[in-house]
C-alpha cells in the first residue's frame, strides 16, 4: 500500500476523500498541520505522495520541496489552490509537482489524478522515455521543436540526463542549431553497433547545458543504407538505457528507419503549420499511424508558428483532421532565429517579450511528455497521458516499404 501525507485543508475536508485514497491503493492518508511539518516527515519517514497548498508555500519551502522531489524520483507531489490560475499551475510544474487540483477537491478529479500517478509509477521501471518529433512535410520546424522540447525537459530536472538525437542522415540540423562541432556523430555509433553500449553513446554525445546532451546526426550520406530499421531500433534501445528522456529529430520521408523510430517511441509529436497543404499531409500521416495500429493517445498534434493572422479557424482545423490539435506553439520567428544564430535553446536566450509565451508552451509540452497532466492555459489543448498499449505490428508495412 502506498503512503500519502496531506497538509490540512489542502484538499478541503479530508474525510470526504479518504475513500478515494484507499480505493486507489493507498493507506489512509496522514493529515499534517503544516507544510513545514510535512517536509520534516517526508525527510524522516518517507512517502509516495505529498499534497500541499501551493499558493501558501514560502519561497524557502518551494525550494526545499523541489530539492526533495529531485532526490526522490519515486515521490510525487500534488499542488492545490482555490483557483486554477495558469501562472500558478505553470510554477508548480516547474518546481517538479506532478498534478494540480482546485481545492476543495472534487473526489472524481482526485481519483483521476491518483490513477495518472499510478500509471506513471508503473511505467518508471521500463527505462528512459523516448519522444519522436516528426512532420510529414519539410520546413515545419521539427529540429527547432526537438531541440527546445529536450531543453524544456532538462529544465524540469528529471533524474538522469536528457538528450536530443538527430536521426536525419546527411542533412541534420541539430548540431547547427546548438552551435556544436562534435568529434563523432551518430554514424560512429552505427558503424560499431554490434559492440556499442552506454559508454559508446556518451562518447559521441556533446554536453550542451542544463543536464542536456546532443547526439549529432551523421553527415555521411553514403551511410544511409546502413541506417536500417533494425539499426534504428537498436539505437533507440541504447538511448533508452542511457538517458531518462530522449527526443528524436526524425526525417519527414516515410522509410523503414522512419517507421522504426516512430514505432519505437513512447510518444510521437507531429509538427505542422496550419495550411491546406499542411493539414492534408497530417491527415495522411494519421491514416498511416492508424494502419500501423498506433494508439491515438501516442500521438500529439502540435501546430507550430501560430499567429493572430492565421486565416483558418480552429474548429475548421479540428474537422479537417478528425481530432483536436493538442498544442499550439506561438510564432516568435525573429526571437527563435536570434537564439539559433547564438546556438542556444530559446529558453536560454532569456524570458520576456514575445518569447515568453513560446517558452511557456514548451514547458507545458514537457509536462505532458513526462506524464504529468494538469490544467493548461486556454490557448492550449491537452490530452491524457499515453497508455501502455501493445506494440504495433510493423513488419508487414516495413516489408512493403523495402520492396
Amino acid at each position: 500500500m502506498r503512503r500519502a501525507f496531506v497538509v490540512r485543508e489542502a484538499l478541503g475536508p479530508l474525510a470526504s476523500v479518504i475513500p478515494v485514497f484507499t480505493g486507489s491503493g493507498f493507506n489512509r492518508p496522514v493529515e499534517v498541520e503544516s507544510t513545514a511539518r510535512l517536509l520534516e516527515l517526508v525527510q524522516d519517514e518517507g512517502a509516495d505522495l505529498v499534497v500541499v497548498p501551493f499558493d501558501q508555500l514560502s519561497s524557502a519551502q518551494l525550494d526545499e520541496l523541489e530539492r526533495i522531489l529531485q532526490e526522490r524520483p519515486g515521490l510525487a507531489a500534488i499542488a492545490t489552490a482555490p483557483t486554477a490560475d495558469s501562472t500558478l499551475i505553470l510554477a508548480a510544474f516547474r518546481k517538479g509537482l506532478a498534478e494540480f487540483l482546485v481545492s476543495p477537491t472534487d473526489p472524481r478529479e482526485l481519483g483521476s489524478a491518483l490513477a495518472r500517478l499510478e500509471s506513471r509509477w508503473a511505467r518508471a521501471p521500463r527505462g528512459g522515455h523516448i519522444t519522436a518529433v516528426y512532420s510529414p512535410a519539410g520546413g515545419a520546424g521539427v529540429t527547432t521543436v526537438a531541440v527546445n522540447v529536450a531543453h524544456a525537459l532538462s529544465l524540469r530536472k528529471p533524474p538522469g540526463r536528457v538528450a536530443v538525437a538527430d536521426l536525419v542522415v546527411g542533412l541534420g540540423d541539430v548540431a547547427t542549431q546548438l552551435n556544436i562541432t562534435p568529434t563523432y556523430d551518430l554514424g560512429e555509433l552505427v558503424r560499431k553497433l554490434d559492440r556499442a553500449d552506454n559508454e559508446s553513446v556518451h562518447s559521441i554525445a556533446s554536453g550542451v547545458a542544463d543536464g542536456f546532451d546532443a547526439v549529432a546526426g551523421t553527415v555521411d550520406l553514403e551511410l544511409g543504407e546502413e541506417v536500417t530499421a533494425d539499426a534504428v531500433q537498436r539505437i533507440l534501445a541504447l538511448m533508452r538505457s542511457t538517458y531518462s528522456y530522449t527526443v528524436l529529430d526524425v526525417e519527414h520521408t516515410v522509410s523503414p528507419r522512419t517507421i522504426a523510430a516512430l514505432d519505437g517511441a513512447d510518444r510521437i509529436v507531429v509538427v505542422f503549420q496550419v495550411s491546406v497543404t499542411g493539414l492534408r499531409k497530417v491527415k495522411r500521416a494519421l491514416a498511416l499511424f492508424s494502419q500501423l495500429e498506433f494508439p491515438q493517445e501516442k500521438v500529439l498534434l502540435v501546430a507550430n508558428r501560430v499567429g493572430a493572422g492565421d486565416v483558418m479557424r480552429w474548429p475548421d482545423v479540428t474537422r479537417a483532421l478528425g481530432r483536436s490539435v493538442d498544442y499550439r506553439l506561438p510564432n516568435a520567428f525573429q526571437s527563435v532565429a536570434d537564439a539559433q544564430t547564438r546556438g542556444i535553446p530559446i529558453a536560454a536566450a532569456g524570458a520576456g517579450g514575445n518569447m515568453q509565451p513560446l517558452v511557456d508552451a514548451y514547458q507545458l509540452l514537457a509536462v505532458r511528455l513526462m506524464g504529468q497532466p494538469g490544467a493548461t492555459p486556454s490557448s492550449l489543448e491537452a490530452i491524457e497521458p499515453a497508455s501502455n498499449g501493445r506494440r504495433s505490428p510493423i513488419g508487414r508495412l516495413l516489408g512493403k516499404l523495402r520492396a
